[in-house]
């Protein structure tokens, strides 16, 4: 019969302490996946939002005529959009006079709002600037 103090082998503070390392290992790396998966969900939503806005933008002087004032509606998956339309002044400080620019400028702010899983509505917003040539019958 063997020595007890020649045998070989872990002890259980050993195996214990391997398992707790080891559970805390794969607590990192859970969390690792979780984090990345939330953040492509994330991700996701907000290239939706853009290519959302980018296509309503475009229809900006197409379908939606630029004027001043405003529109609104909703997409088919729900998210709602909202558009105004101000004039934009531009600060001139030459010494030429100018009674008639050849076009106005409009400032055009898009807003998508839409709602996450029953929270606060989140809300994206976009800006722009689009020109119109101006009506000459329209001089002040």
């Amino acid at each position: 019969m063997p020595n007890r103090a020649q045998q070989h082998g872990f002890t259980l503070i050993e195996i214990i302490a391997a398992f707790t390392i080891l559970a805390m290992t794969f607590m990192v790396v859970l969390e690792i996946l979780t984090n990345s998966s939330a953040n492509t969900i994330k991700s996701s939503e907000r290239t939706e939002i853009a290519l959302e806005a980018a296509s309503k933008m475009a229809e900006i002087g197409v379908t939606i005529p630029i004027e001043e004032g405003g529109e609104s509606g909703e997409f088919e998956n729900g998210h709602r959009w909202d558009i105004s339309m101000v004039p934009y002044d531009i600060s001139y400080e030459g010494d030429t006079v100018m009674d008639f620019a050849p076009i106005e400028l409009y400032q055009i702010t898009l807003k998508i709002s839409w709602d996450l899983d029953g929270y606060k509505d989140r809300v994206a917003t976009f800006n722009t600037l689009r020109a119109v040539a101006a009506e000459y019958g329209e001089r002040p």
